[in-house]
């Protein structure tokens, strides 16, 4: 496997985090404008981002073939939701913590890491399966998982729900997927201008809330390190046996696999300033996770597929 796609990409993203870093030492960042950086993301570029996604024209699978992949996508996320449960005591997690810990479990970071990886090890053709993970990623990130930073006990759908950006945008690039339109190249450049820029404004506010930080508070949490375990080892060995006798597929079961090896969601970072959740445990938890992935997902590639 060529990991050079996984290692730029790694060198990107620590290097926004070392420009917010720097940016807020030198006062140029602070709370406040990670504050207003985060409604930029939420509102505007992460939608646009989404959008993106499903307006490029090429359809890979049949309707029925999608439809297919949408089960076993959303059997997966139903999987880690249960599992998640199981953290907070597991972890002995403080109870203000719960929700930003069992969402770390749950999501991870399958669109900026998981397009180029899943792309190296088994070729272009290959990231539609990725669209497709992202785009329940987001419909379930913008729901259920702003219900968990918010620190609700009880999960209940509210039809407001369906009203936030990015749900609203994951919905309507799944319509027009099945519907088999061919937008103008012209507005799928333009949606994707906007939405490129998520990623490094996500890792900017990142960077400066890591500054805010003590470097104890950042490398000396031993729940971090133990989530990223759980996450980046054991749920992808767990999965890859059970999916193993479900699917028939060995491709798609190559890409699901890869896709549960990713490290924490950046969006952590980005409820945790929108809603009020610690973003201390938040920031930490990407920077350690999205470090630690250098060797687990090398490891894991080799252990699972040679």
């Amino acid at each position: 496997m060529d990991f050079t796609g996984l290692c730029q990409k790694m060198v990107i993203l620590f290097f926004c985090m070392a420009a917010g870093f720097i940016a807020a030492k030198a006062k140029v960042m602070d709370v406040q404008s990670n504050k207003k950086l985060s409604s930029l993301v939420v509102n505007v570029s992460n939608p646009m981002q989404i959008l993106a996604s499903a307006l490029t024209g090429e359809h890979v699978l049949s309707n029925r073939q999608t439809l297919g992949l949408t089960g076993i996508i959303l059997a997966i996320y139903a999987s880690l939701i249960v599992l998640s449960f199981a953290v907070p005591k597991l972890l002995r997690v403080p109870k203000e913590q719960k929700g930003v810990y069992r969402f770390m479990f749950i999501f991870a970071n399958t669109g900026f890491l998981g397009y180029p990886i899943v792309e190296s090890l088994l070729g272009y053709q290959a990231t539609f399966y990725v669209t497709l993970y992202v785009l329940f990623f987001q419909i379930l990130c913008w729901s259920y998982g702003v219900s968990l930073i918010r620190g609700e006990p009880r999960f209940h759908f509210h039809w407001r729900v369906l009203r936030q950006p990015c749900v609203v945008a994951a919905l309507a690039a799944f319509a027009v997927y099945l519907s088999g339109w061919q937008p103008p190249v012209l507005l799928h450049r333009a949606v994707k201008y906007v939405g490129d820029i998520t990623s490094p404004v996500v890792m900017l506010i990142v960077g400066c809330s890591l500054a805010q930080m003590r470097p104890g508070q950042i490398f000396g949490n031993w729940r971090v390190y133990a989530l990223s375990f759980l996450k980046m080892a054991a749920v992808p060995l767990l999965a890859f046996v059970i999916l193993r006798q479900v699917l028939s597929s060995e491709f798609v079961l190559c890409v699901l696999t890869v896709l549960l090896c990713m490290p924490i969601a950046t969006n952590t970072t980005i409820l945790s300033y929108q809603y009020g959740a610690d973003e201390t445990v938040a920031s930490s938890g990407v920077f350690v996770s999205t470090l630690l992935s250098l060797l687990t997902i090398p490891l894991m590639m080799h252990l699972l597929f040679g």
